[in-house]
């Protein structure tokens, strides 16, 4: 989706206001301080739209990191690289090293 942004001077602003304010629902003004665009105004309803869309984009991204991580993990246990203990050999090993008094109080 395109949209055509209005360019203005940050000197208009002020006299125009209100007419800039109107054309946010078409799409955002960009404003320029000497010749150089300094900041851009977007409408409320589009603001929003785009904080959801990264919020969205941000979940979808530590998603991928998440099942990468966990192919990666499967793949390395898969190989031989990593070891896994099941829950009773765990807590046996914590049993013993409580035993020799090896864990912090």
């Amino acid at each position: 989706m395109v949209m055509i942004s209005e360019v203005v001077p940050i000197s208009d602003l002020r006299r125009r206001q209100n007419e800039l304010l109107e054309h946010l629902a078409e799409g955002p003004v960009i404003l320029t301080q000497r010749g150089r665009g300094t900041a851009v105004l977007i409408s409320m309803a589009r603001w929003k739209q785009l904080m959801r869309q990264v919020q969205e984009l941000t979940e979808a991204l530590e998603d991928a990191e998440d099942a990468r991580a966990s192919d990666d993990m499967e793949r390395r246990i898969a190989s031989g690289e990593e070891t896994t203990y099941g829950h009773d050999e765990v807590w046996a090993e914590m049993d013993r090293l409580e035993a020799e008094g090896a864990l912090p109080d």
